[in-house]
């Protein structure tokens, strides 16, 4: 019996040791990855696109760069980016189509300008960049590695006053959203390089290919470019010797969008069918469409570039979301969105929000609206998380619905542009400029 009473003796502290081991190993992990997130958010920085510095409705603002899936993810991770914050340029067509922008604010809206800056931002990302232009254009200079010849007067001796040829800088002025985005502080490559970001959200790739949907083209394709550029890119991003970490993602199916939409022209035209802007209500020229032919060439560069994306990321040991898979499947199957009481507004769609069907993009049907940046901010946490081991919280989608003025309110622009009269003006301006 005293050796039974020992033995249980024996087992009760074996049992309880392997239990104060386990939990102070659960503690461990628990605390190694408060601490990982810390040291891997000590300095986020960001380089990105539209996507990335809250692009929605044909402008920039302040409010819609606070929405924006780096600033969300940062936050979750108990950091933050900083940003000069936009007024413009372009205007919002949520507010102007809803009555909140009249004359004035339009006007000024379009001249844009600062709200506020900061002497280096963190957060680099612009509407417009790719890794071209990440490399090359600054807030000062369209390309600051362009040149040109020109001339310089000297005298060649006491009587001959004559000129050589040389090499200057050529610094053209840039697009606004890099004059009032970036400012002095050099491209994004150089802004990173002065920052110093330990965390670093790396995606730029988008815009190498997303073009050809804006211009129902294919000429601005130019992969040699993209695989020249994206590699220049990340060696200098490791040639800090800074990053501990940090995510990218894949460029969604470009010809799946909301901006463009099926088109069957009346006399079987082959090059005068496929996919059309949505503001178009018919095709006149075979540059208005993405024929068959154009849709394959595109998809061909998409799996070249988002190939190239996976191997850098991988390469530099970064997390990597796909996020044509999750757009893809959105547009299929939609995207399931309830209340922490169950219930639902409906399963989020793949376009702009309409009454009772909620939507993860803004008005231009291109980028996303609050809750498609709270989306994409999840997609990113969850390999951020897979990846490093951490456990940054997820943003709630159902709240980031509730508080989205366009998904609670909804905007029936294709109806608008169709069915008023400002709408069928704005329709015709879009087809003569467009």
């Amino acid at each position: 019996m005293c050796y039974d009473l020992a033995k249980g003796d024996l087992r009760m502290k074996k049992t309880l040791s392997v239990s104060i081991g386990l939990s102070l190993l659960l503690l461990g992990s628990h605390t190694l990855s408060a601490q990982t997130i810390q040291q891997l958010f000590a300095k986020p920085g960001v380089v990105g696109d539209s996507l990335s510095q809250g692009f929605y409705g044909a402008t920039v603002e302040s409010k819609t760069q606070d929405w924006a899936y780096p600033v969300l993810v940062a936050k979750q991770a108990g950091s933050n980016v900083t940003y000069n914050k936009l007024k413009g340029p372009y205007i919002n067509l949520e507010d102007v189509l809803k009555g909140n922008c009249g004359p004035i604010c339009i006007a000024s809206a379009i001249i844009g300008g600062n709200a506020s800056t900061v002497s280096l931002p963190t957060h680099a990302g612009i509407t417009g960049g790719e890794y071209t232009s990440a490399l090359k254009t600054s807030g000062k200079c369209a390309d600051i590695t362009a040149t040109k010849q020109e001339k310089d007067w000297y005298w060649k001796n006491w009587y001959t006053f004559t000129y050589r040829w040389i090499t200057v800088a050529d610094c053209q002025e840039p697009d606004k959203f890099h004059q009032f985005g970036l400012r002095d502080s050099g491209t994004q490559t150089e802004i990173m390089e002065k920052n110093k970001p330990t965390f670093l959200f790396g995606s730029i790739g988008a815009n190498h290919v997303l073009c050809t949907a804006l211009g129902t083209s294919t000429a601005c394709l130019d992969d040699a470019r993209f695989y020249r550029d994206v590699r220049e890119f990340f060696r200098r991003m490791a040639a800090m010797g800074s990053l501990k970490g940090g995510v990218i993602f894949s460029v969604p199916n470009v010809t799946a969008i909301g901006f463009v939409e099926q088109y069957k022209d009346p006399q079987n035209r082959p090059t005068y069918t496929g996919l059309k802007a949505f503001f178009r209500s018919s095709v006149s020229s075979p540059d208005q469409v993405l024929d068959s032919t154009e849709v394959a060439r595109i998809v061909q560069s998409l799996t070249l570039i988002n190939n190239e994306l996976r191997a850098q990321a991988t390469a530099n040991n970064l997390a990597f979301t796909d996020a044509k898979l999750l757009f893809d499947d959105i547009k299929q199957n939609g995207r399931k969105l309830a209340s922490p009481s169950g219930w639902s507004p409906g399963n989020v769609r793949g376009a702009w929000p309409l009454p009772n069907q909620p939507g993860l993009f803004g008005l231009d049907g291109v980028h996303p609206n609050m809750l498609g940046h709270a989306i994409m901010a999840n997609e990113l946490i969850k390999a951020i998380n897979s990846k490093y081991g951490v456990n940054i919280p997820q943003v709630s989608e159902y709240n980031a619905w509730y508080n989205d003025s366009l998904n609670r309110n909804p905007v029936d622009l294709k109806n608008f542009l169709t069915n008023t009269i400002f709408g069928q003006f704005i329709s015709w301006v879009i087809g003569i400029f467009a």
